[in-house]
C-alpha cells in the first residue's frame, strides 16, 4: 500500500506544479508606443547610385530624390493611413539603373502591434519594426530594388 501512496502523492505533486499559474505570460500593452506620425526618412536600395548627378552615390534615395516622401499615420483607433510616393526603377545597365520617383499612392488599414512589431495588414506592405523612434519595413527586393524604408516618428 505504500507503493501506491508514495505513486499518488508524486503524482499529485507534479500535477499540481504543473496547473500553476503563470502571469509572466500576461502581454503589456505597449501599442501606445507605435502612435502617431512618421516621416518617410530612407529607402534603400541594394547598390548605391548617383540619381541627381552630384558625383556622390548613396544606398539611400532619399539622399537622391527631393520629389520622394511619404507620410504614415498610425491612429489610436487602430487605423492607419499612408500617403507615399513610389519609385520607379528600370535597368539601364551593369549596376547603373534609371531611377526617378513615380505616383503618389494613399493606402489605408487597420494595424496591430506586439513587442516591436506593427503589422499593417495589408498585402502591400510587411511587417515593420520599431526602434526608438524609426519604424523599419524590410522589403529586401532583388537588384533592381528597395532593401528597406524607415519611417521617422515626428
Amino acid at each position: 500500500m505504500n507503493k501506491y501512496t508514495y505513486f499518488f502523492f508524486i503524482s499529485l505533486v507534479m500535477l499540481l506544479s504543473g496547473c500553476s499559474s503563470d502571469d509572466s505570460d500576461d502581454e503589456v500593452d505597449n501599442s501606445a508606443l507605435v502612435i502617431g506620425t512618421y516621416n518617410l526618412t530612407e529607402v534603400n536600395v541594394n547598390v548605391a547610385q548617383d540619381v541627381n548627378e552630384d558625383g556622390v552615390s548613396s544606398n539611400n534615395m532619399l539622399d537622391e530624390l527631393e520629389c520622394l516622401n511619404g507620410i504614415l499615420i498610425i491612429s489610436d483607433n487602430n487605423t492607419w493611413t499612408l500617403d507615399l510616393i513610389n519609385l520607379d526603377i528600370t535597368n539601364v545597365t551593369g549596376d547603373f539603373y534609371a531611377i526617378r520617383c513615380g505616383r503618389t499612392n494613399s493606402f489605408t488599414g487597420k494595424w496591430s502591434f506586439q513587442g516591436s512589431t506593427l503589422n499593417l495588414n495589408a498585402t502591400d506592405f510587411g511587417t515593420m519594426t520599431l526602434n526608438n523612434l524609426v519604424l523599419t519595413e524590410g522589403i529586401n527586393e532583388n537588384l533592381p530594388g528597395v532593401l528597406n524604408r524607415k519611417f521617422t516618428k515626428q
